[in-house]
């Protein structure tokens, strides 16, 4: 079964509800723990191919080692490159559009203040950014990159780092089966069994049984090292 941005959504929906109605804000805390777990180990693959290419782990190699296959046609947004920083501006997101759709205003505030810059610290923690604004809260989410090599026609020239290489991005379903798992090791560190239970049927009850045995199907190990397809 193929997965996309909505079971992702769902992923973290279900999780931050039923983490916030079993352990209020505790709950919520655990939630944003797992939520930069999962960037950092996003963060930390990417860090990886780009060293195993030989690859300084600078902006340049972040923009262009991102792992991220996005469904086409489902972001609307700008990026403007300037002397020193990226300005990122984005005004549609598959994520956004689906967690109107699950009353998941919540989740959403709490996985957008964390996902972007936990990614940008397990690649190289430091690194120049910024959160301004998400969409959740605002028209629009807004970040800065900041990297001392950054000139105006970054955008243009950032995938010349790759030398001819693909780039190494992964279809939503990988995504999907990363998050899943992350949240399930660390909530399963800190939940009794009865809670685990009610997660796991919680989880099951939104995104039905195909999905969950593709979730399932995958071994988390897979997502500490880059996944060469």
């Amino acid at each position: 079964m193929r997965l996309n941005e909505h079971h992702h959504a769902i992923i973290l929906d279900t999780c931050f509800k039923t983490l916030r109605e079993l352990r209020g804000e505790r709950g919520i805390e655990l939630f944003r723990l797992c939520a930069r777990a999962y960037g950092e180990r996003r963060g930390r693959r990417m860090a990886m191919r780009a060293l195993r290419d030989g690859n300084p782990l600078d902006m340049t190699s972040y923009f262009a080692y991102g792992e991220l296959l996005s469904t086409e046609g489902v972001y609307i947004g700008t990026y403007d490159a300037y002397e020193g920083f990226v300005i990122e501006r984005q005004t549609q997101c598959p994520w956004c559009t689906a967690f109107r759709t699950m009353d998941g205003h919540d989740c959403a505030v709490c996985y957008c203040r964390e996902i972007d810059g936990a990614i940008v610290r397990g690649f190289n923690p430091d690194l120049g950014y910024e959160l301004i604004q998400n969409m959740h809260t605002a028209g629009s989410c807004e970040f800065i990159f900041k990297s001392p090599e950054i000139r105006r026609d970054f955008m243009e020239t950032y995938s010349d780092r790759l030398d001819g290489r693909p780039a190494p991005k992964i279809e939503m379903t990988y995504h999907c089966v990363d998050v899943y798992h992350t949240f399930k090791r660390i909530t399963s560190a800190v939940l009794t069994q009865d809670e685990q239970a009610a997660l796991q049927s919680a989880l099951r009850a939104r995104l039905g049984d195909e999905a969950m045995a593709e979730l399932e199907a995958w071994p988390d190990e897979l997502f500490e090292t880059p996944y060469d397809k």
